[in-house]
């Protein structure tokens, strides 16, 4: 009986490891970029995304696919590991320092007109 059972136990223990590397992963709400690599989503909290992300001189931003954020006032929005944001910060300056203090992560507003004057030189509708 013993011999029966190491078997199908293996084929169990290989039916888990199978199933839990097959198929997409799930991305997490919160990503590091930086210019130098893609955005890396597997940031479930948005204190340690902003903290990893200062570290290797990216930004932590919101998953698109994860966090919805509502347009509101603001250029930036403050994302919190709960799902809710608040876009009402004109700059990242201040929103970076109402991240830090809430534990929460500074991400940029979507669908905003660009705060700053029109650049003669860009390759994107002078913005």
């Amino acid at each position: 009986m013993r011999l029966l059972m190491k078997p199908h136990l293996a084929r169990v223990g290989w039916a888990i490891i199978l199933a839990s590397t097959a198929g997409p992963a799930l991305a997490a709400p919160f990503c590091i970029q930086s210019q130098a690599l893609p955005p890396q989503c597997n940031y479930y909290d948005a204190a340690q995304c902003q903290n990893d992300a200062a570290r290797q001189g990216g930004v932590c931003s919101a998953n698109p696919d994860q966090l919805t954020l509502q347009p509101g006032i603001g250029q930036y929005c403050l994302a919190t590991s709960y799902g809710v944001a608040f876009c009402v910060y004109p700059d990242r300056g201040s929103c970076m320092a109402e991240a830090a203090r809430q534990h929460g992560a500074c991400t940029a507003a979507p669908n905003i007109a660009p705060g700053k004057a029109p650049d003669p030189y860009s390759s994107v509708g002078g913005l």
